[in-house]
């Protein structure tokens, strides 16, 4: 009888060991999977999601675009952030290469183009290949509040610095538009729309406003109306989930962050960017310059 208890014991106590066994295995298996996906989005964030370069297409109609502006090829730059852990003097001869192939007719630069220290050889190499940038009409530029130390590289690469300024545009010497810039870290709206001021302004000009932080939108159209506006500066969110949006804001662009913001009569477009900042890291959202088809 006592062998017959005994044995029983010791069958329960190894279907007991059995079991412990079997759950410690599935617990390690399920602690080595949320490693493995931890360590895969890691990889997709920081090498995948900031590779590449990413065309957003945008064809846009007016009724008031001037007919010889028809056809009118624009592209925009932003938040290059040279020097940080995602962007080299290769990947800019390859954005350059490919502005190029699309031939712009204008450029607009929206900021922030350098991030951290660089060498002065470096800084003269960025130069050289911003200078390679070809337009028929000009190319533009607002800055960043990270740019104090960068105006000279994008100046001297042919860039006409449009903060706080405007300047008209022509196109077979016939009527022109209007291109108006805000000043990242010390804006004045009211100066970059001083045009509207002279006695042979015209009140119904199509009118294009660039900034660096996309928040100013609001200071801009509290002041005056604009056809088709651009920003940088938020990366649109650098890390996007879907039904989430972007989950990385920053000062300046938390009321607009997105791509594309409709306010009014206003299109108002946020580009993505190129660089990262002290985070490299981007996922569904690959380093993007836009392209806007005027019509």
């Amino acid at each position: 009888m006592t062998s017959r208890i005994e044995k029983n014991k010791k069958q329960r106590s190894d279907i007991t060991i059995e079991k412990t066994k079997n759950v410690t295995k599935i617990v390690i298996k399920v602690i080595l999977t949320i490693i493995f996906i931890i360590f895969l989005i890691y990889l997709t964030c920081r090498y995948v999601g900031t590779s590449g370069l990413v065309v957003k297409e945008y064809s846009l109609e007016y009724e008031n675009l001037p007919s010889n502006f028809y056809g009118l090829k624009i592209i925009q730059i932003s938040d290059i952030n040279y020097g940080s852990k995602t962007v080299n003097l290769t990947k800019i001869k390859k954005i350059v290469k490919k502005i190029n192939s699309i031939k712009p007719d204008l450029v607009v630069f929206t900021g922030d183009l350098i991030y951290g220290n660089i060498t002065q050889n470096e800084r003269k190499d960025l130069e050289e290949q911003l200078k390679n940038i070809n337009t028929t009409l000009g190319k533009y530029a607002v800055f960043g509040e990270d740019d104090e130390k960068s105006q000279i590289i994008i100046k001297n690469a042919g860039f006409i610095d449009i903060s706080n300024s405007y300047d008209l545009i022509y196109k077979d010497d016939k009527e022109p538009i209007l291109l108006t810039g805000v000043d990242s870290n010390n804006g004045n709206v009211e100066t970059s729309f001083k045009y509207f001021e002279e006695a042979n302004a015209n009140d119904d000009i199509f009118t294009i406003s660039l900034m660096h932080k996309p928040d100013t939108i609001d200071e801009i159209l509290n002041y005056r109306s604009v056809d088709l506006a651009m920003a940088g500066h938020s990366f649109n969110g650098l890390i996007k989930l879907p039904s989430l949006g972007g989950l990385f804001l920053f000062d300046g662009g938390k009321s607009y962050f997105d791509s594309y913001y409709k306010i009014g009569e206003t299109d108002f477009y946020i580009s993505g960017g190129i660089g990262t900042r002290k985070y490299p890291y981007r996922l569904f959202n690959h380093p993007s310059i836009n392209l806007y088809r005027l019509k």
